[in-house]
């Protein structure tokens, strides 16, 4: 696989690979997600595959993030597309909730959390990543993810010179809009 030769989005293991991996293990960059990322060995787990998928994020080497993707999921999915929305992305950590296999032995999910920055404002990805094993590598076809709940006003809007909705009879801009 190509690697990007574009600045990476987070800080991350000096050149030449030494230093810690990107993706939090603990380990060193060489010896975790660097041989996956540039085809030198193959994920061995769908946990492999998605901290390997968050080091190409961080080190913006989007070839491995379409290579990496479920044939069949590839439609849309391009170095330009994703490119265009993570250039102001700066990847902060990664939190791996859980592993589990799926329903076969080529089936996985990975439960994550992907800490990131945009424009100096901490944000963060939940999701639920499913990886099927195809001709014995593991690829990356969909995930759920979690969002926040939009907020929902309970009752109908007051304005600021509608009567209070405490009973008070003032004005709710001179009560509890105050």
């Amino acid at each position: 696989m190509q690697d990007n030769v574009q600045e990476p989005a987070a800080a991350g293991p000096e050149e030449g690979g030494h230093g810690a991996c990107y993706c939090g293990s603990g380990r060193e960059y060489s010896a975790c997600c660097g041989p996956i990322i540039s085809g030198d060995s193959p994920a061995r787990t769908p946990e492999e595959l998605m901290r390997a998928r968050f080091s190409a994020h961080c080190l913006r080497n989007y070839t491995f993030l379409v290579d990496s993707t479920h044939p069949e999921k590839r439609e849309g999915v391009s170095e330009e597309e994703i490119s265009k929305w993570a250039s102001h992305v700066n990847w902060t950590g990664l939190e791996v909730h859980s592993a589990t296999p799926g329903e076969s032995d080529d089936e996985g999910v990975v439960s994550f959390t992907a800490h990131f920055t945009i424009k100096d404002t901490p944000q963060e990805l939940r999701e639920d990543a499913f990886f099927i094993r195809l001709d014995g590598a593991w690829t990356y076809v969909d995930g759920d993810v979690y969002g926040q709940e939009p907020f929902r006003r309970e009752g109908p809007r007051v304005g600021r010179n509608d009567p209070c909705p405490c009973g008070s009879g003032k004005k709710f801009k001179k009560c509890c809009g105050a």
